[in-house]
């Protein structure tokens, strides 16, 4: 019998041990949800203006009006004058008297607006001007820590177990986070930050899998999306803390000591069953086993339990004694295309995703309601695609969203100087359907690969989203270049997105592949069923 077939049989599709691990998972998301998007107002920039030798000046306030018409020089931007933020005139009798004036940059340092944040990382180290590059660096180091930990910690799940791997990145997650709500000087800020950005990743994609792993076909996208629609669900509570907690370091902490309590995983959280008998650690898989059968009330014969073990382990669905790498995602052609596929559309989606949530702070209005605003649709979108990815399948759903965001991303751009509520207007909406894409992305993502390189995968998968986030901050700067141009760059991406999508197999009502062999014949074996399933 097969791992799937015997789980299943045994142990049902979703019974009591299955409900209680998809509530661990759920539980934990919100954390990753709000650590993944924390530096939206950890690094937000708030409006700013020169610091001139004025009485006044020295305060925590901006300049008068009066104050910044002898101070601040005009500029025009998109066809409005606005006062300066990055220059300031010389301080002389001539500029008092409205003659020659002499403009420089800020030579005194700046005064921010504090109406919206008390601090920031921006207003701490001023990172405005001449020195926004260090933000956005700052900004793009944090997804590449990320990326490291979605591939170490997916190596890590294959090779040592999905539980063992959870824990240690919880762990790693709160030490880190603390210290970066601690951190003096901005480098060390940086690098503890994308350390943090690593173990949520980790603990937060560790835990996905055991929670799919164990459901049966025809609860797991309902579990995949209930974990994503949680995650999602942290962005409401970071919106809501940063709306109390106006300042950057007590922000940091809070969110931080918010992964304390999940460290009890190590008692209540199971290895996943699957990983067990694929990875012939069959003592281990008949004690999991038993629990389970004993928390959905099902009597499993002692035959039946050791026997079939027994026999997984005797003829071996793969040799359980290799180790699987990064190297096995492109070792045979199905699996290679499914990789390389899988890449370039997390690639392009996290690019876009993180790129539209970091923007939604600068649209017309409140910033915190901006934000709370597009997390709350995300969640309730998120319930949505459960019902539309049911009904239709993974590949229209994904697909389809992801081609309403670069259609949004597009007329967003083109109406963003002329009518800047109808670009805000289509950007929400445009975050909504890529949160929906990107979110079921998630789901989708491990049901197309293996057991034996499951978490590697999903790891190189969100390694690349990451990777294309890295690049987001960089792509907001083309809107000094020509301002519509961020939005124009995040629309074609979807458009790439959308067409990689069509070409992978369809996983809905589908039975989890578990060797290699299996995921070569993947695409067959799907199809078929589609037609049996639909």
């Amino acid at each position: 019998m097969e791992t799937h077939d015997l789980l299943q049989h045994y142990l049902g599709d979703f019974g009591t041990f299955q409900q209680y691990t998809t509530l661990l998972a759920i539980l934990v998301a919100p954390n990753f949800g709000v650590t993944v998007v924390a530096m939206t107002f950890l690094m937000a920039t708030p409006e700013h203006h020169c610091r001139v030798n004025e009485p006044g000046s020295s305060g925590e306030h901006r300049l008068s009006p009066e104050s910044l018409n002898h101070s601040i020089p005009l500029e025009n931007l998109n066809g409005r004058s606005v006062y300066s933020s990055c220059l300031m005139y010389v301080q002389t009798n001539e500029t008092k008297t409205g003659e020659n004036r002499t403009i420089t940059s800020c030579t005194h340092g700046y005064l921010y607006d504090q109406s919206q944040y008390r601090s920031t990382i921006v207003t701490e180290h001023d990172l405005v001007c001449e020195r926004t590059w260090l933000n956005e660096m700052g900004k793009s180091v944090f997804f590449v820590g990320s990326s490291l930990g979605s591939i170490v910690s997916g190596i890590a799940a294959d090779r040592f177990g999905r539980h063992p791997t959870t824990l240690l990145f919880l762990l790693l997650h709160l030490v880190f986070g603390v210290g970066a709500a601690f951190a003096t000087d901005y480098v060390t800020f940086v690098i503890l930050r994308a350390l943090v950005g690593a173990a949520g990743i980790g603990f937060y994609f560790t835990s996905l899998v055991i929670a799919i792993e164990i459901a049966g076909p025809s609860k797991r996208n309902a579990v995949g999306m209930a974990s994503v629609a949680s995650c999602a669900f942290g962005y409401v509570i970071l919106g809501f803390l940063a709306y109390i907690i106006r300042d950057w370091w007590t922000l940091q902490l809070a969110q931080a000591l918010m992964t304390a309590p999940f460290l009890c995983y190590w008692w209540l959280l199971s290895e996943s069953p699957r990983w067990l008998l694929t990875n012939n650690r069959v003592d281990e898989a008949k004690a999991v086993i038993q629990r389970a059968a004993k928390m959905n009330k099902v009597v499993i014969p002692h035959d039946a339990i050791f026997g079939e073990t027994e026999k997984l382990s005797n003829d071996g669905e793969e040799d359980s004694s290799r180790q699987y790498g990064v190297l096995d995602l492109f070792r045979k052609p199905r699996i290679r295309k499914t990789t390389m596929t899988m890449c370039i559309s997390w690639f392009a989606e996290g690019c876009v995703y993180f790129g539209l949530i970091l923007a939604s702070v600068e649209w017309a209005g409140n910033p915190y309601l901006n934000f709370i605003l597009g997390s709350l649709l995300e969640v309730f979108l998120s319930a949505v695609s459960l019902a539309a990815m049911e009904r239709w399948g993974r590949k229209p759903v994904i697909g389809g969203t992801v081609l309403v965001a670069g259609t949004c991303s597009m007329v967003s751009a083109m109406t963003k100087a002329g009518f800047p509520t109808v670009s805000r207007g289509f950007a929400l909406v445009g975050r909504g359907a890529i949160g929906i894409s990107f979110l079921s992305l998630i789901v989708y993502t491990p049901e197309v690969f293996p057991t034996v390189v499951r978490g590697t995968g999903l790891g190189l998968a969100n390694m690349c989203s990451r990777l294309g986030s890295v690049l987001t901050p960089f792509v907001s700067l083309l809107g000094d270049v020509w301002q519509p141009l961020p939005m124009v760059t995040f629309g074609t991406l979807c458009f790439v997105a959308s067409l990689a999508i069509y070409t992978l197999p369809e996983t809905l009502g589908v039975p989890l592949p578990d060797t290699l062999e299996d995921s070569e014949n993947f695409g067959r074996y799907a199809k078929k069923l589609l037609l049996i399933y639909k």
